[in-house]
Parts: structure tokens; C-alpha cells; sequence
């Protein structure tokens, strides 16, 4: 079982991963990139946000569960 601190630092890292993609994304799309390139990295971050939502829900119920 993962503890808080480690959840913690991972949700940091996955946030980092998603903010450069967006940036990425965005940067792509000013630069008309190839449509299925450009699915490809909307696709991965769409994976990042469900899995940042996954571990702020796993932070969530750890915190409660320390309380």
C-alpha cells in the first residue's frame, strides 16, 4: 500500500506530465500537426486527467482514513 506522501508526489508528477502535453497539444495544433499524431497526444492526456482523478481520489479517502 502506497502511502500518502508517495501518493502525493506521484499526483505531482502526473500534474507536471499534463500541464507540459497541454502545452504541447496546443503548441501542435497552432502548428497544424498531422491529425493522428496530434489524437494521439489529446488521447494521452486524456489518460493523464483520468488517472490524476484516480489518485486525488486514492489521496482522499487515505487522508480521511488517518483522521
Amino acid at each position: 500500500m502506497s502511502t500518502l506522501k508517495s501518493l502525493q508526489n506521484h499526483l505531482k508528477v502526473l500534474t507536471e506530465r499534463h500541464r507540459v502535453l497541454d502545452k504541447k497539444v496546443t503548441d501542435d495544433q497552432l502548428h497544424h500537426l498531422n491529425d493522428e499524431d496530434l489524437r494521439a497526444e489529446k488521447y494521452e492526456k486524456l489518460e493523464l486527467k483520468r488517472e490524476i482523478a484516480e489518485l486525488e481520489q486514492q489521496i482522499l479517502l487515505k487522508e480521511e482514513n488517518e483522521d
